[in-house]
């Protein structure tokens, strides 16, 4: 027999039970307690993923940082070892890895062993370089990903090419003094007083301010730029070493033009002998002798007319030119001049009058005061010793006169013009390379305009050639619009401009950093040492190796 036993429950406690479960639910829902537990757990893994591919990712980013300026050094080294023309030798293999291996050791931050292999594509004597290597991972090797792979590329060349350097130098009275003097202690306390030097060279009456020294020994700003002079002729004969490994058809060349300026510049000796007469004209003349008075009537003021005659020391006085050229025009070399403005136009030929120079003739301005420098050499190749030779002071490389910045730059601009006087002499190529065009430019001071000195404009107070008014303040400001758009005109013309201002009263003025071909273009040299340096950076930077990739 079967007992079946019955639990009756009554539809109450149905609707109790009912109730309770609701109120638990709704207890469960509302209660928080123990979530961040849960979202903690669930994210623990993704989280720890996440940072460890950071950790990861930085060691890697280290790693091809560190690979690649390996790869950069080795490169480098080996372009410079293997010369102009030369090939991939083992010896230069050898000298990449050895950069390789000293800047990045095999195995270094855990990574795996990696070829050195470079390559070299001969038709830019391009050196090549890839470097490949795996870094193990310290955090994603949990996730299965053990390794990630570096990889990185590099190239250098040789990227020198037929160079020409124009060095404008400034060759003024202050030039005389030590660089510690500031300008109203070098012009009270030195140049001042120990000018109106004279000494004949070449059979030139030289006049020149006397080169401070101490002890004997020479601590001229003259002779700070002898020596620094020197030490970019050193650092470009390295250069030229490189070159000469060519053969001759293809040998690439490196030319030097000097325009020592003052208030005039001495091209007549460059380009033709002091017994050549480029032009003459008939002087002018100005009463400057007082006051007198005139009476009503006409009268004929009879004169003995005779013949001076004077040996021309090279300096030339400027072509015909406008004074409506201020700080405020907006005339730009060498298409929107004013029309008389012949001497701005440094692509011009002589064919007449207006666009000739004239010999400078100070005998005829009576006591005003006259500096001559040195004169300029042409584009062309030129030995240490003779570069040497040209600043010596025993061969008339002197300081003397005032500051004329414009004229320098405007004979520098004349030396490299492509369709101007020395057009034949300045091509685009050099044994089917292209010729790079570089000025640089030193001075230890401001423009500095005498009003009744002798320069390239003759007196600027009677002529008012570049003013209106013949002030030297308007002079200044005039002739430094002048030479900077001299400057623009140069740059337009792909040549590159280095400007140093040397002394301890010069500053890298705002008109210094225009003058330039920018940021790195531009030097601030307080003293000998300083100046040196600045030559050898720029003999450094003109023409390096450059890395292509």
């Amino acid at each position: 027999m079967v007992c079946v036993t019955y639990t009756v429950i009554s539809v109450e406690t149905m609707r109790l039970n009912a109730i309770t479960s609701a109120g638990f639910l709704k207890r469960l829902k509302r209660d928080t307690r123990g979530n961040v537990l849960a979202i903690v757990a669930a994210s623990a893994l993704p989280l720890t993923a996440f940072v460890g591919a950071g950790v990861d990712m930085s060691r890697a980013y280290l790693v091809r940082t560190r690979l690649q300026q390996a790869c950069d050094a080795g490169v480098l080294a080996g372009r410079r070892a293997m010369g102009a023309g030369g090939s991939l030798t083992p010896a230069v293999s050898n000298q990449i890895s050895q950069y390789v291996s000293f800047n990045f050791p095999q195995l270094e931050y855990d990574t795996t062993a990696f070829a050195i292999q470079p390559t070299l594509t001969s038709a830019t004597d391009t050196i090549n370089l890839t470097l490949t290597t795996t870094m193990n991972t310290a955090v994603m090797k949990l996730f299965g990903s053990p390794t990630v792979a570096v990889s990185v590329a590099c190239s250098a060349r040789d990227d020198y090419a037929n160079i020409d350097i124009v060095l404008v130098l400034d060759t003024t009275g202050s030039m005389g003094c030590k660089p510690q003097r500031n300008a109203k202690d070098c012009s009270d306390n030195w140049a001042g007083k120990k000018g109106g030097n004279t000494m004949v060279v070449g059979g030139k009456t030289i006049t020149y301010v006397q080169e401070e020294t101490n002890n004997s020994v020479n601590i001229s700003r003259m002779q700070g730029l002898r020596d620094a002079l020197t030490a970019l002729r050193t650092q470009m004969g390295k250069i030229e070493t490189q070159f000469n490994l060519a053969t001759p058809d293809s040998r690439k060349r490196i030319r030097w033009a000097i325009v020592p300026f003052s208030q005039m510049t001495n091209p007549g000796l460059s380009i033709g002998t002091a017994g050549t007469t480029l032009y003459s004209r008939n002087p002018g003349w100005f009463n400057t002798s007082g006051t007198y008075r005139s009476g009503g009537s006409n009268s004929l003021v009879s004169h003995s007319a005779y013949w001076i005659s004077n040996t021309w020391d090279g300096c030339v006085e400027e072509r015909t030119t406008s004074n409506l050229i201020t700080p405020t025009s907006n005339y730009q070399i060498p298409d929107n001049l004013p029309s008389n403005a012949h001497d701005l136009k440094f692509d011009t030929v002589p064919g007449g009058p207006d666009t000739r120079w004239t010999m400078a003739d100070p005998d005829a301005t009576g006591s005003a005061q006259y500096a001559c420098p040195k004169a300029m050499r042409e584009l062309n190749t030129i030995t240490a010793t003779d570069f040497d030779d040209y600043f010596k002071f025993s061969n008339g490389f002197v300081a003397n006169g005032g500051t004329y910045l414009d004229i320098g730059m405007l004979w520098a601009a004349r030396l490299l013009s492509r369709t101007g006087l020395w057009s034949a002499d300045n091509p685009e190529y050099y044994h089917a390379f292209p010729v790079k065009r570089y000025v640089i430019l030193m001075t230890d001071g401001e423009m500095d305009i005498g009003e009744t000195g002798y320069g390239a404009y003759a007196q600027e107070n009677y002529w008012k050639r570049t003013t209106n008014d013949g002030k030297s303040t308007t002079a200044e400001a005039n002739h430094t619009k002048r030479w900077l758009m001299t400057c623009a005109a140069l740059k337009n013309n792909q040549a590159e401009i280095y400007a140093i201002s040397f002394g301890a009263g010069s500053t890298l003025s705002a008109d210094m950093q225009a003058c330039s071909s920018g940021a790195g273009y531009g030097y601030r040299a307080a003293d000998s040492a300083a100046l040196l340096q600045a030559f050898q950076d720029i003999g450094e930077n003109i023409g390096s190796l450059r890395l292509s990739q």
